[in-house]
């Protein structure tokens, strides 16, 4: 993982090994409920009786509520980019190595889907002022995942990464996997695999429209 996805502890010390656990205590409580209630709704006494840890050490650990969204946002898009793989080489032929792709996505998006939610909400509605610094977590978890697009599809089709005809790609495959995802969040009768398993061949076919 790059470091640009690194946790950050914003306590003046390491904590130790039980205030680390405290620690990801309230980020499970924060994530859970901002996902479900929306930042504002989320205050530090809901998130401090969601986690049962005292909201002393919240204000320790994090300084604020704002502080608490940043560590929210910073662990989930380090957590998310690890669970996507990222391969160096073709893996089989173009359909196979695009399926095993899409594959891993769907997994990671039901993984991660309360910080998933989170990010959908922050792009739909930025936030203001100071939490606008989120905004830029977002920003940035989007753009890796458009590099990893672009990379993967100049390694399955022969492509440069920075190439129109990747940018493009990239571009689609975003946006169909945005689109799976809310559903999947509108409909729980939704199966993600389901919605995305055609990804592959529209992918291979859109890039054989590019190259005409």
């Amino acid at each position: 993982m790059s470091d640009n996805y690194s946790r950050r502890v914003t306590s003046s010390t390491k904590p130790n090994k039980r205030g680390a656990r405290s620690r990801e205590l309230v980020l499970d409580a924060a994530e859970r409920v901002m996902a479900e209630e929306g930042y504002e709704a989320a205050t530090l006494n809901r998130i401090v009786e969601e986690s049962q840890i005292p909201i002393s050490s919240v204000y320790h650990y994090f300084g604020s509520k704002h502080g608490v969204l940043l560590a929210v946002m910073e662990r989930g898009a380090g957590r998310y980019l690890e669970r996507v793989p990222d391969p160096d080489e073709l893996v089989g032929d173009p359909l196979t190595h695009l399926t095993l792709g899409v594959e891993a996505v769907a997994a990671a998006l039901e993984q991660e889907s309360d910080f998933l939610r989170l990010v959908v909400t922050m792009a739909a509605q930025p936030p203001a002022g100071e939490q606008a610094r989120a905004q830029e977590v977002v920003e940035r978890v989007r753009e890796e995942a458009r590099a990893r697009l672009r990379k993967q599809f100049a390694i399955v089709f022969g492509l440069r990464a920075n190439s129109r005809a990747a940018k493009e790609l990239a571009h689609f495959a975003l946006a169909v996997i945005d689109g799976a995802f809310v559903a999947w969040q509108a409909d729980p009768r939704v199966r993600l695999g389901n919605v995305l398993r055609h990804l592959p061949v529209a992918l291979i076919a859109l890039h054989e429209q590019l190259s005409a």
